[in-house]
């Protein structure tokens, strides 16, 4: 592969409809790190897959609702079950929920994530243990629409302790916080239903990151990404 597929994704022909709104996407502009969080938009991100490396196993499902001005946008959210030529394993189905007949009557992998990049903008994104989801999607999308995600992430497996130290929580899962904070979830491991209630959770983070004084979209970043250093350089 040529330095400037790697950098950019390969070049990939798509039918006109995608590729006038592929450029809408690509002209969008990142949302000021300015921002105050009381007019911020993120979009939290779930995603469902056939196995747990994230480099090598293929994107089943992936779920996204928005959460804007600090209230989550149930409105704006959709789950996406993409088309599998060959469904994933039994054991994998009993984790994900996704039946064989719902992998095999799945939308086309280029449709889905057209809808994702929609919705996703260039909001920045919110994940639990986001790397997973972020190289998922990324590798989607290069593969199918021949472009990277360039969105901002913040990870609230590292945003939750810095905010809720009281919790005791260091290297907690993300049902720990669910039950901490008694969220609940209507079917764990199905796309949509984990965004929302991890959309929950992500509205007493705001509540807690602006209790200590952080209003915009910059200090959040700067603060997950200063206990993400943190971690590495600790070993977590």
């Amino acid at each position: 592969m040529s330095l400037l597929a790697r950098l950019f994704g390969p070049s990939i022909e798509l039918p006109p409809e995608f590729a006038t709104r592929l450029s809408a996407w690509r002209a969008l502009a990142p949302d000021p790190e300015r921002t105050p969080l009381a007019e911020a938009e993120f979009v939290v991100v779930d995603v469902e897959s056939s196995g747990l490396d994230a480099r090598r196993d293929r994107l089943l499902a992936v779920g996204a609702c928005a959460l804007k001005h600090g209230r989550l946008d149930v409105g704006a959210s959709f789950e996406r079950v993409i088309f599998q030529e060959q469904v994933s394993t039994k054991a994998n189905i009993l984790v994900h929920g996704i039946a064989p007949t719902e992998q095999a009557a799945g939308l086309p992998a280029e449709q889905a994530l057209m809808d994702f990049l929609e919705l996703a903008g260039a909001h920045v994104l919110l994940a639990y243990h986001a790397p997973f989801d972020r190289i998922m999607l990324d590798r989607a999308t290069r593969e199918y629409l021949g472009v990277r995600l360039v969105n901002r992430w913040i990870d609230l497996a590292y945003l939750a302790p810095a905010l809720v130290p009281e919790a005791r929580l260091p290297r907690a899962s993300l049902d720990e916080w669910f039950h901490y904070f008694g969220i609940y979830v209507r079917a764990r491991h199905r796309a949509i239903d984990d965004v929302h209630a991890t959309g929950e959770l992500m509205l007493i983070l705001l509540e807690r990151a602006r209790a200590r004084g952080m209003q915009t979209i910059g200090a959040l970043l700067a603060e997950t990404e200063a206990q993400q250093r943190s971690a590495m350089a600790g070993g977590f």
